[in-house]
């Protein structure tokens, strides 16, 4: 029994040089004719011819990596379990956020907790290190015995048994009362049974019985 808590414009210019001869001089005054030296203008260097570009190796395809999904923790956060750790059971009572989740994931679980808007219900994750054939969950109704008397009094015990589970899953166990909401009653002392043993009939069946 287990007890629940949570990354240049480069610029050429050619020179042209031209020279003009001087007159040349003679006793005769007969005219002489003009000499005239005709210079060539420098030859152009032709340009230096650049070395063709080396051309970039294509670059190497990333090819991901595929890595498995990491193993689910064991034991689960937030599970509580007996003080020894004997049992390798473990429990935990979900927050109202949590179940919600839960609830939308699990479509087998809906028609249950429409019982959950008129009567009083619970809820506990059960989870078994080797695995069940199938689960018994426990729990007590408990509230105040009136509107005038606050006395904390027990009003019946709710019975659900569940399929089994393979080892290490978690279960979700919906504790079902015909205890009317209104009355503020709730579900607590929850304690789940581990069963190796054949299921007593067709599962999942809840029993609640009321104090006498």
């Amino acid at each position: 029994m287990i007890n629940s808590k949570k990354l240049a414009l480069s610029l050429a210019l050619i020179l042209t040089i031209t020279v003009t001869p001087a007159l040349a001089a003679t006793k005769s005054p007969t005219p002489t004719p003009k000499a005239s030296v005709a210079t060539k203008a420098p030859a152009k260097k032709a340009p230096a011819k650049k070395p063709p570009a080396k051309k970039k190796a294509p670059a190497k395809k990333k090819v991901a990596k595929l890595t498995p999904s990491p193993s689910p923790k064991w034991p689960p956060a937030g599970f509580k379990t007996d003080p020894l750790g004997e049992t390798k059971l473990y429990m935990k009572i979900p927050t109202a956020k949590e179940l919600v989740g839960i609830l939308s994931a699990k479509s087998s679980l809906s028609s249950q907790i429409k019982a959950c808007t008129s009567f009083t219900c619970g809820a506990v994750l059960v989870a078994s290190e080797v695995g069940c054939r199938w689960w018994q969950v426990t729990g007590s109704v408990i509230g105040a015995t009136s509107a005038e008397n606050r006395t904390i009094k027990t009003f019946g015990k709710v019975t659900t048994s569940v399929n089994k589970s393979n080892p290490q899953q978690i279960v979700t166990v919906l504790l079902v009362t015909t205890e009317p909401i209104g009355a503020g009653h709730i579900v607590s002392n929850i304690s789940a049974d581990c069963n190796q043993s054949d299921p007593p009939g067709t599962l999942p069946i809840t029993e609640y019985q009321a104090a006498g």
